[in-house]
């Protein structure tokens, strides 16, 4: 003490201050210690609340005693020890109930911290504050308080600096193929205010997760954005980096992609902080993004994803609305749709120039497999030819049948898609091969056909079904020169029908595919003589159309063995099939194929083993059997040779003899054969076949010889085991192109893409106009009002 000063020492969050009152102790009350404590650092009394404490000079105590009255204040000045010290004073800062303590800043221009204020401002009870050995702590503080006030000034120009720098910090990692150990940790817990909880962003991404390219990224953060009603702008966007952050210039949100070394166009995340810190109300003061053809075409992506058929751009409106929250204009919802299936397409240059890599991974994975592509003298395009080893290897347990046609494709290019197709003994598509051609025309189709003859040779036992196209008759014609072929009934019957007049054209339709399918030469010659009468036109043209060659078409005069195959309608299905994937690029079509053709194999491979042992023949056939037995019990037979198993088959009386008034059938056990013909053509017994063959083991029940079981009628292509054998090879997919092993040489093949198919109509000239854009009104050449003549005048 000095004279009537006062001198307090306290201690206020770890900083040791001093005050000096120039009044008496007597004088001095609590609340005008508190006061010039506010007052020291500029606090408002109403926004904080003050608690004074100290350790009373008592042996043994280390309580504190808390200064909550006047006389506990004169009672702490009042205690010293002999030397005339008095203990330290503490003082606690906690926020007034009323008002938070973050605006307790307001007066920084009024603290009084470090300084001495005269007698002449304060008056005669002022307090004269100074530091006492913690001189230093108080510059720093003050020096945080005007970096803070200038923080807040120049907060733009910092966030600028800070993205050029990351920005600098990213290249620099690309270069040396190192990532900072920083950009990968988690962004720091941001505490929540009293107002806003953080939120996250919703984009579910991970760090390091790749991308095929920055338009994915873009996208994804676009959906994101609307879905969860929050805006970003862009900090940085080249073919290097993407740096986007939240819109508030508070909100801790912030995302940085970059391009991954040694890639050509993969991004990676290398920056996510993905909690806002900002609040969702806000966004109203913000100006609305508009919804774009990307996210239209990200939404499809989602709820149709691999599909080509997507909702009309009216219904796309309405979802985008419904999802989003945004309004999109009907030309942006068909954009978007466009944009969804040209992602699915793929790019059709880039499946020309990686054509001769897809096709080396294809022989790779797929052993045996057979491929070959044409080009003209320009390096332009020409034919392709694919055939899977799984299935050149499973023909060979096929019935020899292989029905051929082509198909336009719808992906903006020329060309056509051809199948050459098999059926299994369960009446399954079983595709062979297939490619693509610039046309049908006789070079295209006979390019194709020496191929097909190269995995699958000439013989008399093969059989070709197709349309009757010129070119592709003259290819198998000259190709196949051993095989047979027949037309398609179903395409021929479409033609006939169109010549005939006055009549239900239907009608001819259906009487001419049935009477094309008689098994007997009586019933087919009646059922001809019956059309010629009814239908002459019809009958006229078919035979000018066919050259009059019956073989072509009937069955009953077809030389080969045909089984039950009569129409193309094998490959027709597959056009049906890969409707969808013939608006592809080329090598997306391929994938598709070859993954459809995988899915049937493994299918088809599990129902051929999900029979039992006891079953020999496939499904198909099994049943047919079983639907025939019955009728087959209701039949006589009568053996007419037990060496040569001979039989005589005709219907039953009531009593079980034999009908002598109904047709009688001869069947030939040996040689597999009826008189009825069906036996001979389908390779299956026909009822009367089954009647014979339950006379012959009642009869020889008793005898040396062994019964004959039902599998020796039916033909081998129709066992359960030669189904099995036809898919036991697995077909593989190729891989994605980041995992392609392709030679040096392979790689320098170069292919020039087709030519795009011209739009139909006159070239436009002249651009469309943009919005807000208006055409100048004509001010030449303008008609002017008929100017009336008064005559007389």
């Amino acid at each position: 003490m000095m004279g009537d000063d006062v001198s307090l020492h306290f201690k206020c969050k770890g900083i040791l201050y001093s005050l000096l009152v120039k009044t008496s102790t007597n004088e001095i009350t609590l609340l005008m210690v508190k006061a010039l404590i506010c007052k020291k650092f500029g606090w408002d009394e109403k926004m904080v609340e003050l608690k004074l404490r100290y350790i009373p000079l008592i042996v043994r105590c280390d309580e504190y005693t808390t200064v909550a009255s006047d006389d506990d204040l004169r009672c702490y000045l009042s205690s010293v020890d002999p030397q005339g010290c008095r203990c330290m004073l503490h003082v606690e800062v906690t926020a007034s109930s009323t008002q938070p303590t973050a605006q307790v800043s307001r007066a920084e221009k009024e603290s009084s911290v470090g300084v001495n204020y005269n007698d002449d401002e304060i008056g005669g009870n002022a307090v004269a504050l100074y530091v006492g050995n913690n001189v230093e702590a108080e510059q720093e503080e003050e020096a945080e308080q005007e970096e803070e006030a200038e923080q807040e000034e120049e907060e733009d120009a910092e966030h600028e600096e800070e993205a050029e720098k990351e920005a600098q910090e990213m290249d620099e990692d690309d270069v040396t193929g190192e990532y900072r150990h920083n950009e990968y940790d988690e962004p720091p817990v941001v505490l929540a205010s009293q107002y806003t909880e953080p939120w996250e962003d919703g984009l579910n991404v991970r760090l390091l997760q790749e991308f095929p390219n920055k338009k994915a990224v873009q996208r994804m953060v676009d959906k994101a954005a609307f879905e969860n009603s929050f805006g970003f702008v862009l900090v940085k966007s080249d073919k290097e980096r993407y740096v986007v952050k939240c819109q508030h210039k508070r909100c801790e949100w912030k995302l940085r992609a970059a391009k991954v070394l040694n890639t050509r166009f993969s991004f990676s995340i290398r920056t996510h902080h993905k909690m806002h810190t900002c609040s969702r109300a806000s966004q109203s003061t913000v100006k609305k993004r508009k919804g774009t053809p990307d996210l239209v075409a990200c939404l499809l992506h989602g709820d149709y994803p691999g599909s080509m058929e997507t909702p009309n751009p009216g219904t796309i409106q309405k979802l985008v609305q419904t999802r989003f929250g945004v309004k999109i204009s009907y030309s942006t919802a068909l954009r978007g749709k466009n944009r969804h299936a040209y992602d699915l397409r793929g790019d059709p240059g880039e499946s020309y120039k990686k054509l001769y890599c897809y096709l080396h991974m294809l022989e790779k994975v797929n052993e045996g497999t057979k491929t070959s592509v044409k080009l003209d003298e320009a390096g332009k395009f020409l034919y392709l030819f694919i055939a899977l080893g799984a299935t050149i290897e499973g023909f060979q347990c096929m019935r020899k049948v292989i029905t051929v046609d082509a198909t336009h494709l719808k992906n903006g290019y020329r060309g056509v898609l051809v199948f050459a197709s098999a059926q299994d003994p369960n009446r399954h598509n079983y595709p062979l091969a297939f490619g693509v051609l610039d046309s049908e025309n006789n070079d295209s189709w006979n390019w194709f056909f020496e191929l097909l003859k190269s995995v699958i040779p000439d013989s008399s036992e093969l059989v070709f079904m197709t349309d009757r196209n010129e070119s592709l008759i003259n290819a198998v014609a000259y190709v196949y020169p051993r095989a047979h072929h027949g037309y398609c009934v179903w395409h021929l019957s479409q033609n006939v029908k169109d010549r005939a007049f006055n009549v239900n054209k239907g009608v001819v339709s259906f009487y001419f595919r049935e009477m094309s399918r008689h098994y007997t030469v009586a019933a087919f010659e009646a059922a001809y003589s019956s059309f010629e009468a009814r239908f002459p036109y019809a009958a006229a043209y078919l035979v000018k159309t066919t050259n009059n060659r019956k073989e072509t078409w009937a069955r009953v005069h077809f030389p080969g063995v045909r089984y039950n195959l009569d129409t193309s309608n094998c490959v027709e299905s597959l056009n049906s099939t890969f409707r969808p994937a013939r608006r592809y690029a080329l090598i997306p079509m391929l994938d598709a194929i070859i993954a459809q053709i995988s899915k049937w194999f493994n299918e088809h491979r599990k129902e051929a083993a999900a029979g039992s042992e006891a079953h020999k023949l496939v499904p198909l056939v099994e049943n047919l059997m079983h639907d025939m037995w019955k009728e087959a019990e209701k039949l006589h037979a009568t053996e007419l040779n037990s060496f040569e198993l001979l039989y005589d088959v005709v219907a039953k009386k009531s009593d079980g003899t034999a009908d002598p008034e109904s047709k009688n059938y001869s069947v030939d056990l040996i040689r597999k054969s009826c008189s009825c013909r069906v036996f001979d053509f389908e390779k299956i017994p026909c009822v009367h076949a089954l009647a014979a063959f339950m006379e012959f083991n009642t009869s020889n029940v008793d005898s040396s010889r062994y019964p004959m079981q039902l599998v020796e009628l039916v033909s081998h292509y129709y066992l359960i085991e030669v189904w099995q054998l036809a898919y036991w090879r697995t077909i593989f997919l190729v891989p994605h192109e980041s995992e392609w092993k392709v030679p040096e040489d392979v790689k320098a093949k170069k292919i020039i893409p087709l030519q795009p198919i011209p739009k139909k109509g006159r070239k436009r000239t002249k651009r469309l106009f943009g919005p807000g854009e208006y055409r100048c009104p004509r001010t030449a050449n303008k008609r002017r009002k008929r100017q009336g003549i008064v005559w007389g005048a």
